[in-house]
């Protein structure tokens, strides 16, 4: 009789669970990625030859202390989560291209300490109690640059966040910029579809390519258009959540300030593959779902639809903002960012 080791077993079983997980969707991640199903049968296979397994998979009923704190050996690598399977090994598209075509959703490990993100997810809270209206669909939204709402403090640490996030992209995949912000003759045919889903005709004016040669020196010499009343902080509480759809800007940074599984349940954020091709109502739940630990940036395109998905307890807090190179057009109640704006349209789902 033929004596086979506990682990051989272990990992025969691991791989049955991996091909009957192909079949479930969405795919759900708690604080690590897991990118394709591809990627799962990798690690399968590798688990079973004795190789190392990818470190970023983690099965959802995880606990709390397989949750990512920043300390893991991979902290300063961003990881990509691909919504289109194929583009992730065609060698001539740059992940500035696979992010703008929403092929491509980039994880960035440690933007922001834990004391960070306490401290905005608690100034947060204390927005929510001194709001006289209800929360418009459990979700409360707050301008950053609100000085009702946040103080300079808050201001500093979301701008030193952003920031950090910003010199990440331009070290690490400068694509993003060439890409997507750069005037260049491209530059149009580069961004997402408008609120109206038609396609930009004016572009940046052209002493920005002169004056501006990354994302932090766009932002640093006020050349960005943000999304109306962004960047803001994102509070949702039970059954909160925020619909689906499109930012329909060149590029999106949100940032989670709360926990998965310790400060909430349910939550996270989901994503439909198709870019242009799927509207803003899906019918489908999304194809991916993302809960990152606090402190890191899920950074995505203008053309993917995404939802916040509905809290089941507790309190789930975003940083967030949406922004493209200012052009001719760009409204000024979109221009200011951080600094103290004018008022917004009566149709904005937040505060000011």
């Amino acid at each position: 009789m033929i004596h086979v080791p506990c682990y051989v077993l272990t990992m025969r079983v691991e791989i049955l669970v991996v091909f009957i997980s192909l079949i479930a969707a969405p795919k759900i991640c708690d604080g690590f990625v897991i990118q394709s199903q591809q990627s799962q049968l990798q690690r399968a296979t590798a688990v079973l030859k004795g190789f190392s397994a990818d470190s970023a998979y983690i099965n959802d009923d995880a606990d709390d202390d397989n949750i990512y704190d920043g300390d893991d050996e991979w902290a300063d690598e961003h990881q990509v989560y691909w919504l289109d399977p194929e583009a992730e090994f065609d060698e001539s598209l740059s992940l500035g291209e696979a992010i703008g075509q929403g092929q491509a959703v980039v994880c960035i490990s440690d933007v922001a300490s834990n004391e960070d993100c306490l401290a905005l997810f608690s100034a947060g809270l204390q927005a929510v109690e001194k709001r006289s209206e209800p929360a418009v669909r459990g979700r409360s939204r707050f301008s950053v640059a609100d000085p009702e709402s946040f103080s300079n403090d808050v201001v500093l640490r979301c701008d030193e966040m952003l920031l950090e996030v910003l010199d990440y992209l331009d070290d690490e995949i400068p694509s993003i910029y060439d890409t997507l912000f750069k005037p260049s003759d491209s530059w149009l045919s580069n961004q997402p579809s408008n609120a109206q889903l038609e396609q930009l005709t004016v572009p940046p004016l052209e002493y920005v390519a002169d004056m501006c040669y990354n994302l932090r020196d766009l932002y640093m010499q006020s050349e960005l258009e943000w999304s109306e009343g962004e960047p803001a902080i994102n509070i949702y509480e039970t059954d909160g959540y925020f619909g689906a759809h499109k930012d329909h800007l060149g590029l999106t940074v949100l940032i989670p300030l709360t926990a998965p599984s310790q400060d909430f349940s349910g939550g996270g954020t989901g994503f439909w593959r198709g870019n242009r091709q799927v509207s803003e109502n899906p019918t489908n739940p999304p194809d991916l779902v993302l809960k990152p630990p606090p402190g890191t940036a899920l950074v995505f395109g203008g053309d993917v639809t995404h939802a916040g998905m509905p809290v089941e307890n507790g309190y789930r807090s975003v940083f967030v903002c949406s922004f493209s190179t200012k052009t001719p057009v760009s409204l000024k109640d979109r221009l200011h960012g951080m600094q103290a704006p004018p008022q917004v349209s009566p149709n904005f789902k937040g505060t000011m």
